[in-house]
């Protein structure tokens, strides 16, 4: 038995199509049933293996009492109306990612993602290859789920113990982790995670400062005393005070970066090159170039920074 299975707790490891090729979701055994956190995406080989887990755990979807979301990414969001129509139960979020679920997921924003790489550089032949991805994810998160919203403070039951709702935006807008005090575990999504860091995108119809968001929760989360964290990619790790420093510190470091190149009069576009290379999948140019914006709107935000438009496209420069 493992340490988390010593709190009804099991990892299920689900598949992604990407080059980060599986998440990390939760099931917590309790008397009345089980509860889930996190879903995965809507694709046939993520639905085999939690029919695979069901199975290896001997019980069906009508024992699912809960389906607790940290985020409304793909990898976490996506499945949940699956199983929501397969078990009858709840799904719960907090009620900002429900709203940008909403906006994201059943309205056409693609149009807005595509202004805001246009305009930061990005050449229109790859905004278009991209465009086309996000339209196939939009199939994987499909049936959407009928959403109950929890809030900051909140207490839920998972297996025999209970966890605080905590409220940790910055890779989302209103990302939840989930906090049992007693034992020090925090079911922590997408917002600690062991050895990568967090992605901190700016996105349309979003936070207008998500690095911001980000850093001031994981200063919130030094008052914690965490001592295991179940992350959604990576290993169950311990010593979360120190990996928490260790994010503040890449950060920082990559603000450092950022500055540096884009004080010689850069588009957005040209400073994600240079950080991130130009060997990465369109997935993962996206969300390079998002980050890269997220990280150069905190610098203007600083003054550190300035943005100009020259012609059709936003230049960032020194002060």
């Amino acid at each position: 038995m493992t340490d988390i299975q010593r709190y009804g707790i099991h990892r299920v490891r689900l598949p992604l199509p990407f080059r980060l090729d599986h998440v990390h979701c939760y099931a917590i055994e309790g008397r009345d049933g089980w509860a889930i956190v996190d879903a995965g995406l809507n694709y046939e080989p993520a639905r085999r293996a939690w029919f695979d887990f069901m199975r290896a755990h001997n019980f069906g979807p009508g024992e699912i009492t809960g389906i607790y979301l940290t985020h409304y990414h793909p990898d976490h969001y996506g499945a949940s109306g699956w199983l929501q129509q397969l078990s009858g139960a709840p799904v719960y979020m907090s009620m900002t990612e429900s709203a940008l679920a909403e906006k994201i997921w059943r309205e056409d924003t693609a149009r807005l993602l595509a202004d805001m790489f246009r305009e930061n550089g990005m050449p229109e032949e790859l905004v278009s290859k991209i465009l086309a991805g996000v339209a196939e994810m939009r199939s994987r998160v499909i049936p959407h789920p009928r959403i109950t919203t929890v809030a900051a403070g909140d207490l839920v039951r998972l297996g025999g113990l209970d966890y605080r709702v905590l409220l940790t935006p910055g890779h989302s807008d209103g990302h939840i982790c989930l906090y049992n005090e007693k034992n020090g575990i925090l079911l922590s999504g997408d917002h600690l995670l062991p050895k990568i860091s967090s992605n901190i995108s700016l996105w349309p119809l979003a936070h207008p400062d998500p690095l911001d968001n980000f850093l001031n929760s994981l200063a919130e989360n030094h008052r914690l005393e965490i001592k295991l964290a179940l992350p959604a990619h990576g290993d169950c790790f311990t010593g979360v005070q120190e990996r928490i420093a260790e994010l503040e510190e890449h950060h920082r470091v990559r603000l450092s970066l950022i500055r540096e190149i884009a004080s010689r009069g850069v588009s957005a576009y040209q400073v994600c090159r240079e950080v991130f290379g130009d060997r990465l999948s369109l997935h993962e140019v996206r969300f390079a170039m998002t980050e890269t914006l997220a990280h150069l709107v905190y610098l203007v935000g600083r003054g550190q920074l300035k943005r100009c438009r020259t012609g059709n496209v936003y230049t960032y420069s020194a002060q």
